[in-house]
């Protein structure tokens, strides 16, 4: 799909690309020019990424003359690839990005014109695995940390992530019964959120598998299980308040185009 991606986290991309999550498939990537570089090239640190540490790390952009933020890349593993689409870029990425583990993957599709991710963390600790972030998903201030093999995080089209939110895919330490010695727990999993999903400020998605279609999570919420589409889910835990809703960014009305992305149609009358 991608040159110098491993087969294996091709293959767990590809389960991610379907239309609740994105408009892209894998066609779509076999059909765009890349130009490659290494992550210590100088032409890699034009545009704005700087690997600060460890092993090389292959980098594919589309435009490699379009600046694309500021990002810093630590690796510990080898076979790890790093793939902007920044045709359009008129926005920026910061980001500090841990990789540990060997062949991982992290992608970011197009931000749309004026869009900003700002990723405080991406720690990825084990091997195989992988981020996508969808077309003209954006994010005022987010972390995101992932346990396990063959693991991944993906962002859908048109996010929209507020500042302090955590994404973990994993309960962080595991627990143990001490008279069995058994560990207990749910094991990591690979987190989805699907399209036009708002997660509000200081939200933690605490290895809860997928938040559905145009579904918003209110502020400070600890969410732990999947989240249906189209829901307001808050507290702690975090329970569905409010059905058949989701969020546009006009504040009196969504717009059609939201409410196609959403599987609604246009409201009579425009």
């Amino acid at each position: 799909m991608l040159p110098g991606m491993s087969g294996a986290v091709e293959a767990s991309i590809r389960k991610v690309l379907t239309p609740s999550v994105t408009a892209l498939a894998a066609a779509h990537f076999e059909q765009v020019n890349y130009h490659l570089m290494s992550g210590r090239d100088e032409q890699a640190q034009a545009i704005g990424i700087q690997l600060i540490a460890g092993p090389d790390l292959m980098v594919a952009v589309t435009d490699p003359e379009r600046p694309v933020g500021d990002i810093r890349v630590q690796t510990g593993g080898t076979g790890n690839l790093l793939y902007l689409d920044n045709r359009q870029w008129q926005g920026s990425l910061t980001a500090s990005i841990r990789l540990l583990g060997n062949d991982s993957a992290v992608l970011f599709n197009d931000i749309g014109d004026g869009g900003y991710v700002m990723l405080h963390d991406l720690f990825m600790r084990s091997h195989r695995q992988f981020l996508f972030w969808g077309q003209g998903a954006t994010a005022v201030g987010c972390s995101i940390e992932l346990e396990g093999q063959d693991l991944g995080v993906a962002i859908g089209d048109d996010a929209l992530i507020s500042n302090g939110v955590w994404i973990r895919n994993y309960n962080m330490h595991a627990l143990h019964d001490l008279r069995s010695g058994e560990a207990i727990g749910r094991k990591p999993a690979s987190t989805v959120l699907e399209r036009h999903v708002w997660l509000g400020q200081d939200a933690l998605l605490l290895n809860c598998g997928r938040v559905g279609t145009g579904a918003v999570v209110g502020a400070r919420s600890l969410v732990t299980r999947p989240v249906p589409p189209c829901v307001i889910v808050a507290g702690n835990p975090a329970e569905i308040r409010r059905e058949a809703v989701s969020w546009g960014r006009d504040t009196y009305r969504m717009s059609d185009i939201e409410r196609a992305a959403v599987g609604w149609p246009a409201m009579p009358g425009g």
